[in-house]
């Protein structure tokens, strides 16, 4: 991947941000689910040049999720617009905007539109970073015995592929 100068001030658009483009988790795949990369870009080593941070903006379609997964790596994630389910480990909680989300390191994770518009949050992470694992049979029965089994959607979002 070919890195641009970083911007110091990315200017909100109606569509998005200035010079961002607007992807999803990866071609043809999660439709109803859009990806911006606002600041930062993925490393596969710390001394590449480029931020330390990555800050992502993903937009929920209704009825759509994101990915069920869990890596090791810990993430924040700031709700900007929307209604939604935050499921992080076994538990399950109604998020808004203005919320703030924690995920530490190998909790399985998913976030879902619970609402009829769209449901956007930012999401921090390290640029240089581990790839995300799908849950293991232990994690999904442990899923689908707590509450949070009844609105995970384990495989709605496959795994993005490895470079």
């Amino acid at each position: 991947m070919e890195r641009r100068d970083q911007q110091r001030v990315t200017r909100a658009t109606q569509r998005g941000w200035d010079r961002v483009e607007v992807e999803g988790y990866r071609p043809g795949a999660a439709a109803g689910v859009e990806r911006h990369t606002i600041i930062g870009g993925r490393k596969s080593v710390p001394t590449e040049p480029g931020p330390r941070m990555e800050l992502r903006y993903f937009e929920l379609q209704p009825g759509a999720v994101s990915r069920l997964e869990k890596h090791e790596h810990e993430h924040y994630v700031v709700i900007r617009r929307g209604e939604g389910y935050a499921i992080v480990g076994d538990a399950v909680t109604e998020v808004g905007a203005n919320d703030v989300v924690y995920v530490a390191p190998w909790e399985l994770h998913q976030f879902v539109n619970r609402g009829d518009a769209p449901f956007g949050f930012y999401c921090i992470v390290e640029a240089c970073r581990d790839f995300p694992q799908e849950p293991n049979e232990e994690d999904l029965a442990r899923l689908n015995a707590s509450p949070a089994g009844a609105v995970a959607k384990p495989f709605a979002v496959p795994l993005p592929a490895k470079r």
